[in-house]
């Protein structure tokens, strides 16, 4: 049961941005695969640093926004993208990036050929208790590492759920 709170009224969880070290190779998953669409996508120098940010949208641009930046952009040996992807499965400190789409088999597809993908789990239907407990939602689920090592899990919603 939810419970208003007056100290969160005025918050909105806007983005997640990813570190990435080849924003290229990032924008071909989650902009061409996935289909999330550009809304900014910018080169700027920091200091030193040439970095570009991109952010994506799903179906709203005030939120479910990914953000990518490579804060090395000029630079493909600088140190930071000689370092190992840790790859550390759901462990603290990492999260699971969601999402729902109608056309799983399609995109699961192309996931498959990036050599730059993991794949930890093909798509599998997994029953989840209901909000409420007292039915499933059946969500066919999918799994995968993106290129820099962010858990990814791409859903089709079977049944149980309003998809709205």
């Amino acid at each position: 049961m939810r419970k208003n709170n007056p100290l969160n009224s005025d918050i909105i969880f806007r983005r997640t941005t990813l570190i990435v070290r080849d924003i290229e190779e990032s924008l071909n998953l989650y902009g061409n695969i996935l289909g999330m669409e550009s809304i900014y996508d910018q080169v700027y120098t920091h200091g030193e640093k040439t970095i570009r940010l991109i952010f994506l949208k799903a179906v709203d641009e005030n939120i479910g926004v990914i953000g990518l930046v490579d804060y090395a952009y000029d630079d493909p040996n600088a140190e930071v993208k000689q370092k190992p992807v840790r790859r550390e499965g759901f462990t603290p400190q990492n999260m699971v990036l969601v999402f729902n789409t109608n056309d799983l088999d399609s995109r699961w597809e192309a996931i498959q050929k990036m050599n730059s993908i993991e794949i930890i789990q093909e798509p599998t239907l997994t029953e989840y208790p209901s909000y409420d407990g007292k039915d499933v939602i059946c969500v066919n689920v999918s799994k995968f590492y993106d290129p820099d090592g962010y858990l990814v899990e791409l859903n089709h919603i079977v049944s149980g759920m309003d998809k709205d």
